[in-house]
């Protein structure tokens, strides 16, 4: 595991994003990039001397043209974050467009400015829904669209690995990402708890493989200084903690009472299936509380991380560390 100490330029793809803004703000604070490019269809929240904006939609082919002549040749890295990734929220056919057109467009853009690393994070929704550990050399089944759009591009960016010399690719399969800016699993489970109103849905001993934010920006630059041909790692803590203690974590960090009920699964679904056919009634596709979101929350994603701490990638924070840091940056 080497790693380079010339200054680099970097691409974000998917730069304005929850994870990318973290990122490009890691990247700075290393000084290890002299300049850094967000593409994205977003404009990001904020800038530095050493940020430039494109606007990029990367289900069209890319023009290099349109990028500056210095973000080009054999020093240059490119983070792929640029994803569709909610689920469900939207059409199947729209994950497939944007996380396989993606995939094929940075790629194809990567060869022609010369480019020879790529990092891509993935996501632990290759491995599909199960009980079982999954690791690093478990089979993928993924079996919703978003899954299985990015283990198809997943092979895309080992394609591209395959088709030169002197590159370098690294892929992540992150699990449930945590942190500022969020706004998604863990805000929900936080303000639930925070509010008063949190409850078990179904069973309190779901695993959920999950990782702080920080960390995933910390462990996405390491991957793309290293001179590794490939890499291929899970994104999440060593062992996933159960949504049990996960609740009782977040409890103790802010204070608030850790006894929680267990709602019945048949009991979320049947109210998630009414509320689903209200919101439908109103042109809404999909409500907050929608059947598919509610089967997800209680099916484990048992991911193990142990393999980044093997190979010396060690995260920064532990679960408690990670909601103490989230939360004193969001008071």
């Amino acid at each position: 595991m080497s790693q380079h100490t010339e200054m680099k330029s970097a691409i974000v793809f998917g730069g304005s994003g929850f994870v990318g803004r973290h990122l490009v703000r890691h990247l700075l604070s290393q000084g290890f990039y002299k300049q850094i490019l967000i593409a994205d269809l977003v404009p990001p929240v904020w800038d530095a001397d050493q940020v430039t904006y494109i606007i990029s939609d990367v289900r069209q082919p890319i023009d290099p043209k349109a990028f500056p002549a210095e973000f080009s040749g054999g020093e240059l890295a490119i983070y792929n974050l640029a994803a569709l990734s909610k689920i469900p929220g939207f059409p199947h056919e729209d994950y497939f467009q944007t996380n396989i057109n993606g995939a094929e467009n940075i790629c194809a853009f990567a060869d022609e400015i010369g480019c020879k690393t790529l990092v891509f994070t993935s996501t632990m929704a290759v491995y599909g829904a199960s009980e079982d550990e999954k690791r690093e050399d478990s089979l993928p089944q993924p079996d919703n669209p978003y899954g299985i759009s990015k283990l198809a591009a997943e092979y895309i960016h080992k394609l591209w690995l395959a088709g030169g010399t002197d590159k370098r690719l690294s892929i992540v399969r992150p699990g449930i990402i945590y942190g500022e800016d969020e706004d998604a699993n863990f805000t929900r489970l936080y303000r639930g708890i925070k509010g008063g109103y949190f409850f078990y849905p179904g069973r309190k001993d779901t695993k959920k493989a999950s990782i702080y934010v920080k960390d995933v920006a910390y462990l996405l630059y390491r991957f793309g200084e290293n001179d590794d041909t490939f890499t291929l790692y899970n994104l999440v803590y060593p062992h996933p903690h159960a949504i049990e203690e996960i609740s009782r974590t977040v409890a103790k960090v802010i204070r608030k009472r850790s006894s929680f009920l267990i709602i019945p699964g048949w009991i979320l679904l049947t109210a998630s299936r009414l509320i689903s056919s209200i919101a439908q009634l109103f042109g809404k596709r999909y409500s907050s509380l929608n059947p598919d979101r509610v089967r997800k929350l209680m099916v484990s994603t048992n991911v193990i991380g142990e393999k980044l701490a093997e190979d010396g990638y060690r995260l920064k924070y532990s679960l408690e560390e990670g909601l103490k840091d989230w939360l004193i940056e969001t008071k």
